[in-house]
């Protein structure tokens, strides 16, 4: 009886789910009303689905995406060895063919620590080349052979990857179908990427054509955020970071066909047996650093707003969030029509490298920008001559713009972003005090010029202008420019964990801007400190982190930049104010300060201790900042200590970041202002210590495989002794570098009951049996 109940749920299963690819068409269908271009993906998977069946290919239909809103799609396996096989799908899915272009976005597989960079194929031609970081690359059979299987080569077949050219995956083609006009839209982005706004990467074709790969709403929260592709265009760095789990996971039907490459006979049955172990894991970033390009000013208003400032006009824009990306574009749009053009002072990464190329390369010289801070931004700008830079600490030049012999810091007009007016007429800075009151008070008659934003949180402080002082305004609902979140691995874990070993209860601290800071707020909570007090140039989300755990109550800052959640978490929180720069990070109160505790990192850190945090191999990559003034104040402040938190190694992994010779010599932090160097393999305590004892300190917590290489340099240059070389420890375990969860954020999982497994035994039967199909 048993077995004929069985055989009846099998036989009735296989009746009900013969062919759930005409499900998902069906289902996509009955979407289309809400959202037309779904007539295309039907189309598509059908088309997907006959190729699979005229070729004897395997599929399955599988469910991915955020577990609020799974969306379905077709997955067929294609053999990648198959040379025949291979040019008939070519053949098949291109943009070549007019009445149902095809996008093809192919990536490699994702192995961890390693990212394997998308190319849009365009063409039928196994020899053509693919489109890559924005313009024609090799042909897509080298990039396949190269890239896509053993994951980057030298165009020789040479690769630091051997090991993949075992693996059963080899990547996946993700198809989107467009209409006809689509396509001839994507062939002349293609040909004039100058078209396409800020992002210039070919992935960037999904956003030009209007396709979004995600749920696109303005009150998205992070964890939705993980799931989107483009909004509006984003900076290139973020349209890469995480883009192939980003499609595989898309929230859309649009993003309905997917075909996986395979390496034969075991890709073949790693398909049919295991296939979601195979794909890309969930995004774990959510996209921030919203953007759009230049001349986008769709009533006219922001044009209008900027008729009171002057051919000529020396023009101030402050720092990070508080830039006005649409006001900078609308500037360079008006001085191509002038005869003097602007002088533009800016600071850091509130506007995107493309928007400043386009003024930096405007004819006759029309944009002329000089930066406080070379950030990631402007570093190339910086270094072709475009963007000059004035060197200098942000405590000084308050005190410069003051100074009435310094003409060039007479500002005729500054361009802020300032929140809704409240009942009294006052607009809040937001996220920024930088040293805007200053630029006001050297130049009571200044022109401020407005953008009104939603986004821009009331916050508390002195940093607030009356509508009446505002010269011309205009509004807007973009979002607010936050810095590049990448995953936390064990590296920051551990180095938070001594951090929160070493900073004391009831101190003041500093915290840099950088993602080595994000296990710190674990690493004090499980080192049971409290009572902190936070006094710091930049306030970001590591801060937050810890005000919120209440392990410091109240804080003070020149500026917050971070994600969407610290902009609407500062929004009336009074335990945050805003200060002038000039206020915070001026070394005389920071060592008046007792127990001030002043956290930074570098890019280098030289056996002596001198820290180099501004210079690349190649040039200038950052500027000093407040590093040199919060690490000399503390160092001096009774109770205080200077401390500098570095990965032990840089270029993944290649190269050492304890050093015996900086980059160009540069020294940013001297060595008398460093009394600690934090790296994932402990703490190096330099105060007091003679040269020798300070590197012997600092190569015991360098990376195991650098240890003794810096050992027998020191000993050659006489830094250190042959008998001092035995405090050095050389047989220490190498630290994986892997992502991790940190506490607070996951998510627990309860072991299911009897009803739950069972449910889940059936489930699986009807899933294996309607969406696994084996080639005939």
């Amino acid at each position: 009886m048993k077995n004929l109940v069985f055989l009846f749920v099998l036989l009735f299963s296989l009746n009900t789910y013969a062919d759930p690819c005409m499900d998902l068409v069906k289902a996509l269908i009955a979407k289309k009303k809400d959202m037309p271009s779904l007539e295309h993906t039907s189309e598509l998977v059908k088309r997907l689905k006959n190729f699979a069946d005229e070729n004897a290919l395997p599929y399955q239909i599988l469910e991915v995406g955020p577990s609020n809103r799974k969306v379905q799609k077709l997955f067929v396996g294609l053999d990648a060895t198959d040379e025949a096989l291979v040019e008939r799908y070519l053949k098949e899915f291109n943009l070549e063919d007019t009445k149902k272009p095809t996008l093809a976005l192919e990536f490699g597989f994702e192995v961890p620590d390693e990212y394997v960079s998308g190319v849009l194929r365009t063409s039928s031609d196994p020899d053509a080349p693919i489109y890559r970081w924005g313009e024609q690359d090799i042909p897509r059979r080298e990039w396949v052979r190269d890239w896509m299987i053993q994951g980057g080569g030298d165009y020789k077949g040479k690769t630091d990857h051997p090991e993949r050219l075992k693996n059963p995956v080899w990547g996946y083609s993700h198809l989107i179908q467009l209409s006809p006009d689509e396509g001839k839209n994507v062939k002349v982005f293609l040909k004039k990427p100058g078209e396409r706004g800020p992002c210039k990467s070919d992935n960037c074709i999904a956003w030009t054509t209007g396709i979004e790969l995600g749920v696109t709403k303005k009150t998205a929260t992070d964890e939705e955020r993980k799931y989107l592709f483009n909004e509006l265009g984003v900076s290139r760095s973020s349209a890469h970071y995480e883009i192939g789990r980003r499609l595989m996971h898309a929230a859309n039907e649009r993003h309905s066909g997917v075909v996986v490459f395979l390496n034969g006979q075991k890709g073949l049955t790693a398909f049919n047996k295991t296939l979601p172990k195979f794909l890309p894991p969930e995004p774990q970033i959510p996209y921030t650093n919203i953007i759009k390009g230049l001349g986008h000013d769709p009533n006219g208003e922001l044009m209008t707003a900027l008729k009171v400032v002057p051919d000529g006009s020396r023009i101030f824009f402050p720092i990070a969030a508080g830039a006005s990306p649409e006001a900078m574009s609308a500037l360079i749009q008006k001085a191509a029509g002038l005869k003097k053009g602007f002088d533009i002072s800016i600071l850091v990464n509130g506007i995107n490298e493309s928007t400043l190329r386009q003024g930096a390369e405007l004819a006759d010289g029309k944009i002329r920008f000089n930066s406080f801070f070379v950030g990631s931004n402007m570093r190339k700008l910086h270094g072709e001559g475009k963007v000059k830079y004035i060197p200098g600490y942000l405590s000084d030049f308050p005190r410069f713009i003051r100074d009435p012999n310094m003409k060039d810091f007479k500002y005729d007009a500054i361009v802020v972003r300032v929140s809704p007016a409240d009942k009294n007429g006052n607009h809040s800075l937001g996220p920024n005090h930088d040293m805007i009151h200053a630029i006001l008070e050297g130049n009571p008659k200044v022109k401020i010029i407005a953008e009104i934003n939603e986004n821009i949180p009331f916050t508390t402080g002195d940093n607030i202008i009356h509508k009446s002082k505002i010269a011309g305004s205009f509004k807007s609902t973009a979002k607010l420019a936050g810095p590049p979140v990448v995953p936390l691995t064990d590296v920051e874990k551990k180095i938070g964990l001594y951090l929160g070993k070493l900073i004391d209860s009831d101190s003041t601290l500093q915290i840099g801007i950088g993602n080595i800071f994000g296990g710190i707020a674990d690493g004090l909570q499980k080192a049971k400190k409290k009572n902190l007090f936070i006094s710091s140039e930049m306030f970001g989300d590591s801060l937050k982190d810890i005000m919120e755990r209440g392990i410091a109550a109240k804080a003070e800052t020149g500026f917050a930049y971070g994600s969407d959640d610290l902009y609407k978490w500062l929004h009336k929180n009074k335990a945050v104010k805003f200060v002038s720069t000039e206020v915070v990070n001026s070394p005389a109160n920071v060592q008046n300060k007792e127990k001030f505790h002043a956290v930074n990192t570098a890019l280098q850190v030289r056996l002596t201790g001198d820290v180099n945090a501004e210079m690349g191999p190649e040039g200038r990559l950052s500027s000093p900042g407040g590093q040199v003034e919060f690490m000399s104040g503390a160092a001096r402040s009774i109770g205080g200590k200077s401390i500098i938190a570095i990965r032990s190694t840089a270029k993944k992994g290649e190269m050492s970041s304890i050093v015996l010779d900086l980059y160009d010599g540069h020294v940013t932090t001297p060595a008398e202002s460093v009394q600690f160097v934090v790296t994932e393999y402990g703490v190096a305590t330099l105060r007091g210590k003679t040269t020798s004892e300070r590197a012997i300190e600092l190569i015991n917590v360098a990376h195991p495989k650098f240890r003794e290489e810096l050992r027998d340099e020191a000993i050659e240059r006489n830094i250190i002794s042959p008998a001092d070389a035995n405090d050095i420890k050389l047989d220490v375990p190498e630290i994986a570098d892997h992502p991790v969860i940190m506490q607070g954020r996951a998510i627990a999982s309860e072991k299911p009951g009897l009803l739950e497994s069972i449910s889940a035994w059936f489930s699986s039967i009807f899933l294996n049996i309607s969406t696994l199909h084996l080639p005939r």
